[in-house]
């Protein structure tokens, strides 16, 4: 326990900083700095109207998924990877959302294809879904609908609201595409219960069991299980009690003490980079692996530490530089041990995440730290089976994070 409260110091710091934000109003003052979460914010209302919209595509697929029991829900990387690996073997999701092959692959598909910008992404994404088409699978495509290409064929459409289709509103995008794409699996769940039945829903591999429990259910015939359900689910109301969550989050990562986390953390980057250091942009979740280096503010040097994490600090860092880290329940994760290659590589650090008793013990020490607004097991709405809870919010308060933060640095800099 002595060792979790020293290499918290910058968490308590940060503490203190809250208590003279919320004495001074400097939470909200900050928040109205970050466009990010005034963009964001600003999509609520059409999210909320796509409602109908999602419930009509969700009971399609559960129609067809039902006729059709090996049937898959195709959430390729080709379109828009950030969104794809959000949803993909994902604590709350569904086990059925994957990216198909030769092996799974069906004529009764559906595919979730998401949209970063129309701007980069209009000629290849037509490709896409002209090729899904042609093999009669079903699309629903998470874009914008300002300056969508007029002759493109789909199904199902939600719009995310963006004033254009320039890719200057990819990095908000993003975060709105994945917020429709978890009400969306949440109404094809109630769907399915509908009828009778619940699709399996993955467990946290952070809690015990987790990853035991979900093995089975990610293989090829795994992932196509379900369950018997007694209880339907009326139409929209998952999706609904997610979008609440989000608001709810957006509520919190605008008060004072968050806020004066971004603020500590934002002058402690700027003072590097003004001095010409480099500062590093890392860490380790779902979504968050394609956003370290898309459409950030800030001179950040984003690179990847998954999978390389005895090399990868190394490599892009000297000893004594500053590396921000937004991770999940600890610096490491279950796999890889990345608290001790940072400590190894001699580096300093502020870091973004859901700290964990059990997880953060070996969590390097920090110069500030910023809460992430979640709690394990990372599922937020109540369904009928285990594990009881489905639709994580982790990955938005990660990717809010990192924008507002990008943000606050550009803001410190002098960037406009």
């Amino acid at each position: 326990m002595k060792r979790v409260m020293l290499n918290n110091a910058g968490r308590v710091a940060g503490c203190i900083l809250a208590l003279l934000g919320a004495l001074g109003g400097a939470g909200r003052a900050r928040a109205e700095m970050q466009p990010a979460m005034r963009a964001f914010e600003a999509r609520l209302p059409v999210i909320e109207r796509q409602i109908p919209a999602i419930s009509l595509a969700a009971m399609a697929a559960a129609r067809n998924n039902l006729l059709h029991p090996a049937a898959r829900i195709n959430t390729p990387y080709q379109g828009e990877p950030s969104f794809a690996e959000e949803l993909i073997d994902r604590a709350g999701g569904l086990a059925i959302a994957n990216p198909t092959n030769a092996q799974t692959a069906t004529g009764h598909d559906f595919v979730l294809l998401s949209v970063r910008s129309w701007e980069k992404q209009a000629l290849s994404i037509e490709k896409l879904v002209r090729a899904y088409q042609a093999r009669d699978w079903k699309v629903v495509l998470f874009a914008s609908a300002a300056d969508r290409p007029v002759d493109l064929p789909v199904d199902f459409f939600l719009d995310n609201g963006a004033p254009s289709g320039r890719a200057e509103h990819g990095r908000i995008n993003t975060l709105v595409n994945v917020t429709l794409g978890w009400m969306w699996c949440c109404e094809y769940a109630a769907a399915m219960s509908r009828r009778g039945t619940f699709p399996a829903i993955l467990y946290s591999v952070t809690m015990p069991g987790g990853i035991a429990f979900d093995r089975p259910l990610q293989t090829n015939a795994g992932r196509v299980t379900v369950h018997p359900c007694d209880q339907p689910i009326p139409a929209a109301q998952l999706a609904t009690r997610y979008l609440e969550r989000v608001k709810t989050l957006l509520a919190d990562l605008q008060t004072a003490r968050i806020q004066a986390q971004i603020d500590q953390a934002a002058r402690l980057v700027a003072r590097q980079m003004k001095a010409g250091r480099t500062v590093g942009l890392s860490g380790v979740g779902h979504m968050i692996l394609y956003e370290f280096d898309q459409d950030t503010r800030a001179p950040w040097k984003p690179f990847q530490a998954v999978g390389r994490p005895k090399t990868a600090f190394r490599a892009h860092l000297q000893p004594g530089e500053l590396l921000v880290w937004i991770s999940y329940a600890g610096v490491s994760s279950v796999y890889e041990e990345f608290g001790k290659y940072i400590r190894e590589a001699q580096l300093q650090l502020i870091c973004s995440n859901n700290p964990d008793p059990e997880m953060s013990q070996d969590d390097p020490p920090m110069l500030a730290h910023i809460d992430q607004c979640w709690e394990r097991p990372d599922a937020e709405v109540p369904i009928p089976i285990f594990p009881h809870k489905m639709a994580p919010v982790s990955a938005i308060s990660a990717g809010l994070i990192l924008r507002m933060l990008d943000d606050a640095v550009a803001a410190e800099i002098g960037l406009k």
